[in-house]
């Protein structure tokens, strides 16, 4: 939580649209969507194309765990009237995203608006410290790696060599050199140099190794919902 909590009004809508390189989105209690801005619609459209997008709701725009984890996020914030904000990996950039609780008085209901920003690198502000990270992600590009090449993508991310990573996942260096070329294929990418940059736009860098194995895990989750959903 961080400051004063700050119930959100209609008429903050149009101040928030005016902000830049800020999408936001609000939703009811039953999380449809009543609002958002034009970034946040193509946003979402980048996710999975969908058509209107007033009245969806999360289960109807990203994969089962992923949603669950988000709405009860915005369920703590809409019983405690708090702000929370957290960090999440979607389209394969970190994003940071804080989630304000609604004027019940003003829209006759409950809800939040959750503003989210691409922040590739960490915060220095106080207020910003110890910022939990959601583990389930929404991947793009990076769902064509396997988990292994998630994990060996994040340690050529912060700068370790091809040796120091074969010594963190006990292969030999061949086998991680096999994995990095694979990456290459995958992302489009042909040396190392363009990967990290590729990464640190991204922001990969900036989780801790803890957050990335959060991340890495959670994808399995995401994968095999989607595999089971697909097969129903």
């Amino acid at each position: 939580m961080i400051g004063t909590p700050r119930v959100i009004r209609p008429e903050d809508f149009s101040l928030i649209e005016q902000i830049p390189e800020i999408s936001g989105v609000a939703r009811d209690e039953h999380g449809r969507i009543i609002w958002h801005t034009a970034l946040f619609e193509q946003y979402a459209r980048e996710l999975r194309p969908v058509g209107k997008m007033l009245g969806r709701t999360l289960h109807q725009a990203i994969p089962e765990p992923a949603a669950d984890e988000r709405v009860a996020v915005y369920r703590e914030v809409m019983e405690n009237v708090e702000i929370r904000n957290f960090y999440q990996l979607s389209r394969d950039y970190r994003e940071l995203v804080t989630v304000f609780p609604l004027d019940e008085d003003a829209f006759g209901h409950q809800g939040i608006m959750g503003l989210v920003k691409v922040s590739p690198h960490p915060l220095q502000s106080s207020v910003f410290t110890h910022i939990p990270v959601l583990s389930t992600p929404n991947l793009a590009k990076l769902d064509a790696l396997s988990v292994r090449e998630l994990e060996v993508l994040h340690y050529i991310a912060i700068g370790m060599s091809t040796h120091e990573i074969a010594q963190e996942i006990s292969r030999a260096d061949k086998t991680v050199e096999h994995h990095i070329n694979s990456i290459h294929s995958k992302l489009g990418t042909t040396s190392r140099p363009q990967l990290v940059s590729w990464a640190s736009e991204r922001g990969i860098q900036s989780f801790t190794s803890h957050e990335w194995g959060l991340i890495v895990k959670g994808a399995q989750i995401v994968r095999k919902s989607m595999k089971k959903s697909c097969c129903a």
